[in-house]
């Protein structure tokens, strides 16, 4: 058939097996600016009881978004939301009184401190679910986890909806951990107290994503985002920790030329690449490239030359923060860092890893979600992110601390499986995974190596052993592998 456009040429609307629509008509694209306030936001995106929200966690403890949002879906008059936030920490108390005001129902991402403390012993209509940080990328990628409403934090943000967080008196770093949200929610608002001219100098989240951007007075406190340079350890148990660290990497031959590491922010982790960074320079080697949190230890390596890059997908104090904003390196997002769904990730080829846990098995399944007590105080992270991808992943602890032994006989809540942790180093020695034969060659005799159950023992002696745990029968919880499976239940604390 044949039929005239509206551009006055005759043509066909069906060739071959194709059926073909006549042009009909042009008109010219205009924008106008995005900028509302975040009440009107969210009505224009059309929130709705039983909405999922998601929320980054970049602003850390001076965090003013998450709280400001829900106060303003509760003035809408909106309930039993969804909340899908990477994370959230003490300063989001109010979320306790949200939930029982049934604004808030459901969570799905770590909830740290006071909230996870409630949430434990005040089961919400649907288990807790907890994810590693590229579980929760490839949850939303997915759709597993499906987003109504991005709400993301940024520090700059020009009036088309391009923003950063790099920038701006709230300055925190790259949005690492939002691209996925701004990609797959059904609407995206772009959050900030600076509003920038066009276009926005970094851009982590571009226009062509955003609905609309909501001016506030303040995303956040920058005392409490940046908290000043991370510190490393002063106990001397724990830098005896982070020395045996290593000298386990050591021993096993992973301080050589190219290597790639994990840098970390907690007291033994950083204490541990201080060390590694002295056997850099003793070697006189350059590693090829440091992955993970940014800090200003990391930024020191760089450079004084014994790294060649630095791939980070975050960053933890202030001075590392000024010093992106000069030379950029090499931000990776959080599914590049660490999506298990990609064909390929920074994380993978990751030579060693040094990380924290709140409890160690005789498996050597390792617990950072809960404590002994089976409170929900801690969210996974990047645990088992690294610990499957490097070939050394090594755990740091203590045998006890106070009362409570640390390595035992089975952790109270499964974070990390036994599988794919290499090595548990402590303050009485270090444990090697039987199922590593190669790494145990390679170590014996050059290191303090001590059997798990040896171990376990120690901090039975020194402790009486765990005190006995009574849990009700109600589910608070569940911590899931980064495939999306279920590695384990957290079970009701009593009061």
């Amino acid at each position: 058939m044949r039929v005239k456009n509206a551009a006055g040429r005759t043509i066909e609307t069906a060739i071959g097996d194709k059926t073909l629509k006549p042009f009909a008509g042009a008109k010219k694209y205009s924008w106008c600016s995005k900028v509302t306030s975040l009440t009107d936001a969210l009505k224009k995106c059309g929130l709705k009881n039983g909405n999922t929200l998601s929320f980054h966690h970049q602003l850390r403890n001076g965090d003013n978004v998450i709280n400001m949002t829900l106060a303003a879906a509760r003035d809408l008059d909106v309930k039993n939301i969804r909340m899908a936030q990477t994370a959230i920490f003490n300063v989001h108390e109010p979320v306790i009184d949200f939930i029982k005001e049934g604004v808030v129902n459901r969570i799905e991402g770590s909830i740290n401190g006071v909230v996870g403390d409630f949430v434990s012993k005040h089961p919400l209509p649907y288990p807790v679910v907890l994810r590693s940080h590229g579980g929760r990328w490839a949850a939303v990628k997915t759709d597993e986890l499906h987003v109504d409403i991005a709400v993301i934090a940024a520090s700059a943000a020009d009036v088309r909806g391009n923003c950063t967080g790099i920038i701006g008196e709230s300055a925190f770093g790259p949005i690492s951990y939002s691209e996925i949200d701004a990609m797959c929610a059904d609407h995206v608002i772009v959050v900030t107290d600076n509003v920038v001219d066009y276009p926005c100098k970094f851009q982590e989240i571009q226009e062509r994503y955003v609905d609309y951007v909501a001016e506030v007075d303040r995303i956040g406190d920058p005392k409490n985002i940046m908290s000043g340079t991370t510190k490393i350890t002063e106990d001397p148990m724990k830098l005896q920790i982070a020395r045996d660290c290593v000298e386990l990497m050591d021993a096993v031959g992973i301080i050589k030329e190219g290597m790639i590491f994990q840098s970390g922010a907690g007291g033994i982790s950083l204490a541990a690449m201080k060390y590694l960074d002295d056997r850099l320079e003793e070697k006189d080697i350059v590693a090829a490239t440091a992955t993970g949190g940014l800090t200003k230890l990391i930024c020191d390596i760089y450079k004084a030359g014994r790294v060649k890059n630095i791939y980070y997908s975050q960053v933890f104090d202030e001075y590392s923060v000024k010093f992106i904003q000069e030379d950029l390196g090499l931000p990776a997002d959080i599914g590049h860092y660490a999506d298990p769904t990609s064909k390929g990730r920074t994380i993978d080829g990751l030579d060693t890893v040094v990380l924290g846990a709140t409890e160690v098995d005789t498996n050597f399944n390792v617990n950072v979600n809960t404590h002994s007590d089976g409170r929900l105080l801690h969210g996974i992270g990047g645990h088992q992110d690294t610990s499957a991808g490097s070939s050394l992943c090594i755990i740091s602890c203590p045998v006890f601390r106070k009362a409570n032994p640390i390595v035992r006989e089975k952790v109270t809540t499964i974070t990390t499986p036994g599988d794919v942790v290499d090595a548990i180093v402590t303050n009485e020695g270090t444990a090697i995974n039987p199922q590593r034969k190669d790494i145990i060659e390679k170590v014996e005799g050059k290191i303090n190596l001590v059997p798990i159950e040896e171990l376990k023992n120690m901090a039975y002696d020194a402790t009486g052993g765990p005190e006995e745990l009574d849990l009700g029968e109600e589910i608070v919880g569940m911590t899931k592998w980064m495939d999306g499976t279920v590695l384990d239940i957290i079970k009701r604390v009593k009061e």
